[in-house]
Parts: C-alpha cells; sequence; structure tokens
C-alpha cells in the first residue's frame, strides 16, 4: 500500500507541476506588472453589417465572418448603440454596434505571451462557448483534485516514516499558520 500511496504522489505531483508553474508565473507578473511588458496590440476598423439585431445575433454574423473564436461577453446596451465583447486568452474583440443602422466599429486587442498567461490565470467555471476553454477548465479541476489527493498522500506517507515526523509537524504547522494568516489579514484589509 505504502508503494502505491508513493508512486501515486510522485505522478499526481508531476501532473500538476506545469500547472502550477504557470498560475506561479503569471501571479509574479500581476504582482509585478512593471517587470514585464503587457501591452497589447491594438487594432480599429468600421464596417456596417444588418441593421436591428441583438448582441448575440450580432456577435454571430461577426465571428461567422471573420472567423472569429471565443465566446461573447459583458454586454452593454447604451441609447443608441450596443457594446459587447467577444473573448478568448490573449485576444478580445471589442464591439460598438448601432442597431438602427448597423453600424459597427470593432477594436481588436491581443496581448502578447505573458497577457495570455494572465487571461488564463482568470478563466473561472466549467461551461464556456468556446471549447478550448472548457479543455482548460477541465485540466484545473484534475489539477485542483490532485493538490487535495498530493496533501492527503503526503499526510500518509509521513505517518510511514517515523524519522521525518518532526520536520513534517513543523512545516505542516507552519504552513498551515502562515495560510490561515494570510486569510485572516486578507480579510482585515
Amino acid at each position: 500500500m505504502y508503494r502505491l500511496i508513493r508512486n501515486s504522489h510522485l505522478f499526481l505531483g508531476l501532473f500538476s507541476f506545469l500547472f502550477l508553474m504557470m498560475y506561479g508565473f503569471s501571479a509574479v507578473q500581476m504582482a509585478h506588472p512593471e517587470w514585464f511588458s503587457n501591452k497589447p496590440l491594438v487594432n480599429e476598423t468600421a464596417e456596417t453589417i444588418a441593421p436591428m439585431m441583438d448582441a448575440r445575433q450580432a456577435s454571430r454574423v461577426l465571428i461567422d465572418k471573420y472567423k472569429w473564436r471565443g465566446e461573447l461577453g459583458q454586454v452593454t446596451v447604451r441609447r443608441e448603440d450596443i457594446v459587447f465583447r467577444v473573448l478568448r486568452p490573449g485576444t478580445v474583440y471589442e464591439v460598438t454596434y448601432a442597431p438602427v443602422s448597423g453600424a459597427t466599429k470593432i477594436k481588436t486587442n491581443v496581448a502578447n505571451w505573458i497577457g495570455m498567461l494572465n487571461r488564463i490565470h482568470h478563466i473561472g467555471g466549467l461551461w464556456h462557448e468556446f471549447s478550448l476553454i472548457n479543455v482548460w477548465s477541465g485540466f484545473v479541476a484534475l489539477v485542483s483534485v490532485s493538490l487535495i489527493l498530493i496533501a492527503f498522500s503526503g499526510i500518509c506517507l509521513w505517518f510511514k516514516l517515523h524519522k521525518e515526523r518532526l520536520i513534517g509537524s513543523v512545516l505542516l504547522a507552519g504552513g498551515l499558520i502562515y495560510g490561515l494568516g494570510l486569510l485572516v489579514l486578507l480579510r482585515l484589509t
């Protein structure tokens, strides 16, 4: 049983490693944005599409016409126009559509790889219109479950190795105090 737990612990850790490194790197980028160049390339165009559509219909027309990949998000209705975004990690198409005339302004923001990592870091949920985001969300869910299993298997392994109990106790208590301390500090500020 020890061997199975040890091997599971190892393989789960190896599986989770790259995801955790990506999240760690993007967290450093968010904490210290001045260290990284994160300015997107911006392109603006204008055109006319069919009038009298809602945001979902207009986005579908533009997605089909320009072969965009992504999902509709952040719809805002103003007096004379509708503003919406079609999003995918690293690229945002911001569209201002006038339903009366069909006049459409498209602003495209394309981020570099650091900007894409930043956006991937913020993806939440499992059900998106863009299938690659669903795949990513599935992997994040697997990594989350893996981290829980790594913690439990680590504690089981720790009980099997009598020589390591003292250092294990210190590390476990230190990690618990550090984590709970951060949670308390975040709630107080």
